[in-house]
């Protein structure tokens, strides 16, 4: 249908005549009586022809026709005049009029020139419809392409950098990221790119939380930071949340509504390839799997390694290495035969499996070694995941029945990306070395492994009659003997110092002896400690006069002589292992340090048993 018809007049008679004729041949008319009123017209209707006046009052009909003209250069417009001398003609059709009337004038001349001219508009008005389809033709087709391409790479790695690169590409976005959820039901960063910076970006996002209704009605929605427009989109199959982008910088300064729209059908179809890579690699694994023990092959393995390498590299990210060894099997092998030795292995990769999570992966590189990978996993995170596999082995009912005849002498050892090494072939290395200082440890060396935590510490203390500790250069250094009495101090006030130079750094640091004073080093070193410290520091001792701090927890214990004779430093964090326990006699102070990690995890793990203190 055609569009309406403005006619511009200050002549009423005129106006009217006009608009008779127009409408009787089914025109819809606007009419206005000068150029001003017309603009104003112009500016919130689209007329498909204006008809106007040369000569009125304040802005012509030359000026208008401009006017009208650099809003819409397709504009349609015919002029009407009383002059009729060829020089007005040529005026007209310069200011680009379509036509130029004379008056009075003939409804037939009026009718044939409006005809035309509507003519002219509509087919301007179907060509454009045309090429706007077929713009949107190939907008869609192309995002038809991604959306497809989406769904034709299983490898979960290659896709979460995928679909960022997508989403910003259809949106115009200089910078996303990319949640994906995990085993645990947490949103876990898994891409970015572009102008954000990481520090910036939550590691990980509760669902459950303030996104959780808008996550689940599926539409992305936007918001602004300081510095940009923001989009959310979430990704969601057959009703499950899958993951979340994020969407910033815009080249248009602003998300438009098909961004929106567009995000949406990628992110989809996005969401079912995210599913379908997690079952493709569920499948692979399988596949991949030994018969027996249900742990990956080596092969499987170093490949899954090299691409949590990548991903620590691009990201930033940390993961540790584990290896396991059972070092009596050739023993139990020769001794009790083929199919104890294959009962310990299954009974020691079932008791791991049963500790790890989804995203662990667990291989068997030999007969009697294992290894281990755990993603954004810390070196303080991966001795206690070393001291909860070594306890889980432990109560597995197929190990205890074949260590009722044999010990297994399970070891592990642990290394994390990039604080010892930046391949794989470095990170093995160093768990291997971290082996050899476990089998010499006076851990193993005393088999300390079976006493409670205050019989340990006699025996390690020993009397200056005892026999000396003995020594083996693969493990840390162990002594006992006379210590300053000042040592206690001092090592505390060093400690605080440390910890306050790394907050950050994840740890446990256990400071007993017969009192918990508030001028006690350690409390006295942290009292500005910054509420997030990550390493968690306890007093243990009698009350005295402090009953909270900023940074410790204090353990009060009552009427127990053995911790008001004794004085002890236990300390155990990414970057160091110590143990100090001394006895304060009439004579000089008796004391054994040692900064052997097995025996300082072995000191702290069973003082939380003897107290009954939460493990980290």
């Amino acid at each position: 249908m055609a569009g309406p018809i403005l006619v511009v007049d200050d002549d009423l008679f005129f106006r009217q005549l006009a608009s008779d004729m127009l409408t009787r041949n089914g025109h819809r008319v606007v009419s206005v009586e000068n150029a001003t009123l017309a603009l104003e017209e112009a500016a919130h209707t689209a007329f498909d022809l204006v008809l106007t006046d040369v000569v009125m009052p304040g802005v012509d009909g030359f000026a208008l026709t401009a006017r009208l003209r650099e809003r819409d250069p397709n504009q349609e417009v015919i002029l009407v005049s009383q002059r009729t001398d060829v020089r007005g003609s040529e005026m007209a059709l310069r200011s680009g009029a379509a036509d130029c009337l004379t008056k009075p004038v003939d409804e037939t001349d009026l009718l044939l020139a409006v005809n035309r001219a509507l003519e002219r508009a509509t087919l301007r008005r179907e060509r454009a419809q045309l090429r706007d389809e077929n713009l949107e033709f190939a907008r869609f087709h192309n995002l038809h392409q991604r959306c497809l391409e989406l769904l034709s790479h299983p490898d979960l790695e290659w896709l979460q950098e995928r679909i960022i690169a997508e989403l910003g590409a259809v949106c115009d976005a200089q910078s996303a990221a990319l949640w994906v959820m995990d085993d645990r039901g947490d949103l876990v960063l898994r891409a970015y790119r572009g102008l954000l910076d990481k520090q910036f970006l939550a590691e990980k996002m509760n669902p459950e939380g303030p996104l959780a209704g808008r996550l689940r009605e599926a539409l992305p929605w936007s918001a602004r930071d300081e510095r940009s427009a923001v989009m959310y989109v979430p990704l969601l199959a057959s009703g499950e949340i899958v993951g979340l982008a994020q969407l910033s910088d815009p080249l248009s300064g602003d998300f438009r509504p098909e961004h929106s729209r567009d995000a949406k059908v990628l992110a989809d179809f996005a969401a079912v390839g995210v599913k379908n890579g997690r079952r493709m690699l569920a499948l692979q694994r399988l596949g991949l799997r030994d018969r027996e023990t249900a742990a990956y092959n080596l092969s499987y393995f170093t490949d899954y390694a090299s691409k949590e390498i990548y991903k620590a590299r691009r990201y930033g990210r940390t993961f540790s290495l584990l290896t396991f060894s059972i070092d009596n099997l050739p023993l139990v092998r020769v001794r009790q035969g083929a199919a104890d030795a294959k009962k310990a292995v299954r009974g020691i990769i079932r008791a791991l499996s049963k500790i790890i999570r989804d995203s662990d992966v667990i291989a068997k590189a030999s007969d009697q070694e294992f290894y281990l990978l755990l993603p954004e996993t810390d070196f303080f995170g991966a001795l206690m995941f070393v001291r909860r596999a070594v306890a889980a082995v432990r109560d597995e009912p197929e190990v205890q029945d074949v260590e009722q005849r044999l010990p297994l002498a399970l070891v592990g050892g642990a290394s994390t990306f990039p604080k010892d090494g930046e391949d794989f072939d470095e990170l093995v290395h160093r768990c291997r070395r971290r082996m050899d200082e476990r089998r010499a440890s006076l851990q193993r060396r005393l088999m300390l492994d079976g006493l409670p935590f205050w019989d340990e510490v006699d025996l390690l203390l020993g009397t200056p009659t005892s026999p000396k500790l003995p020594v083996d250069e693969r493990a840390e250094p162990s002594r006992r003997g006379k210590v300053a009495d000042v040592l206690f101090d001092e090592l505390q006030a060093e400690i605080a110092r440390e910890l306050m130079r790394d907050p950050g750094s994840r740890g446990l640091l256990y400071v007993g002896g017969p009192e918990i004073r508030t001028d006690l080093p350690i409390a006295a070193g942290l009292e500005s400690a910054p509420p997030d410290m990550a390493s968690r520091i306890y007093l243990l001792g009698r009350r005295v006069d402090l009953e909270s701090h900023p940074a410790l927890t204090p353990v009060f214990l009552e009427g127990d002589d053995r911790v008001t004779r004794h004085e002890f430093i236990l300390w155990l964090s990414e970057n160091a292992a110590y143990a100090l326990i001394q006895r304060r006699g009439l004579g000089a102070t008796w004391g054994f340090h040692t900064s052997d990690t097995a025996v300082v995890d072995g000191l702290i793990s069973k003082l939380q048993a003897e107290y009954d203190l939460q493990p980290y």
